[in-house]
C-alpha cells in the first residue's frame, strides 16, 4: 500500500536555520498542547499522528542513509497496535537541519502524545458501551444513544461499516442527529419506537461518566469503542 508521507510545515519551511525551525516546532508543540487542554482531542490526535509519522519515517530515513539501518524505511505507525509499518519505497526530502532537529522532535512530540494517550484513558475507563436489547445477527446502520454526566441524551448515527470503506476507527464516523435532556422515558421513546418499527438498525447505549466535552473529546473515544463493538461482533 502506497503511504502517503506529509510533512508539518514547520519540519519545511522558513530559512535553513537551527533556531528559526526550532522556534517553529515548539511553537507547533504549545498549540497543539493548548488545544489538548482545551478540549479539541481528536482534532490534535490526527495531527499528532500526522506529525509523528513523518518524524518516524524521517528518522528511519536518515539511518538507513547512515547505515544503521538497511533495506527498509519507516512509513507509518499504527497506534491502535503500536505497530511499525516499513516499507523500501518511501523517500524523503532531507536536509541538515531536520537531521539535527528531528531526535529533539521525536521526544517532545512523544511526551505529548502520553498525555493524550492519559487523556484517554481517563475518558475510555468512564465509558460503558451496550447492545440494546442484544447484538443482532447482521451488521447494519444504526443509532448511538449517549448519556452524559450533564444529564443529557445525544442521538448519534452511523452507516454500516465494511472493509473497503471503513479501514479504520478514524474512518468510521459518528453522525450527530439530537441533543435533548435525558429521562427514561425518553430514551426507552426512542428504543421503543425502533424496536416496534421493526427496523434492522442497530442500537448501542453508551453512558460517559466523565465530566467532559463530547464533540471533538469524548465523542473519539466513543467512536473507537463503538467500532471495535461492531468489527468483534461481525467482524468485517
Amino acid at each position: 500500500m502506497e503511504y502517503n508521507i506529509k510533512p508539518p510545515s514547520w519540519a519545511t519551511g522558513g530559512p535553513m536555520d537551527f533556531e528559526y525551525r526550532s522556534y517553529k516546532m515548539l511553537s507547533e508543540l504549545e498549540s497543539l498542547r493548548t488545544r489538548l487542554e482545551s478540549g479539541e482531542l481528536f482534532s490534535v490526535l490526527l495531527e499528532l499522528d500526522n506529525i509523528l509519522d513523518y518524524l518516524y519515517a524521517y528518522d528511519a530515513d536518515r539511518l538507513h542513509a547512515s547505515g544503521d539501518l538497511s533495506n527498509y524505511t519507516l512509513t507509518g505507525i499504527d497506534w491502535d497496535n503500536f505497530n511499525l509499518e516499513f516499507s523500501d519505497e518511501v523517500e524523503l526530502n532531507r536536509d541538515s537541519v531536520m537531521d539535527r532537529l528531528c531526535d529533539e522532535a521525536i521526544d517532545k512530540f512523544e511526551n505529548l502524545h502520553e498525555q493524550l494517550r492519559e487523556e484517554w484513558r481517563f475518558i475510555e475507563n468512564g465509558i460503558t458501551a451496550s447492545w440494546v436489547p442484544t447484538k443482532p445477527y447482521m451488521a447494519a446502520d444504526g443509532f448511538v444513544f449517549i448519556k452524559t454526566p450533564d444529564n443529557m441524551l445525544h442521538t448519534y448515527y452511523f452507516h454500516k461499516p465494511n472493509k473497503y470503506t471503513t479501514v479504520d476507527w478514524k474512518s468510521f464516523k459518528l453522525e450527530k442527529l439530537q441533543t435533548q435532556k435525558y429521562t427514561d422515558e425518553i430514551y426507552f421513546k426512542h428504543v421503543d419506537e425502533l424496536i416496534e418499527a421493526k427496523s434492522d438498525k442497530i442500537i448501542i447505549k453508551v453512558t460517559c461518566k466523565s465530566t467532559t466535552r463530547l464533540e471533538d473529546n469524548a465523542i473519539a473515544v466513543i467512536q473507537q469503542v463503538v467500532y471495535t463493538m461492531l468489527r468483534k461482533g461481525f467482524s468485517f
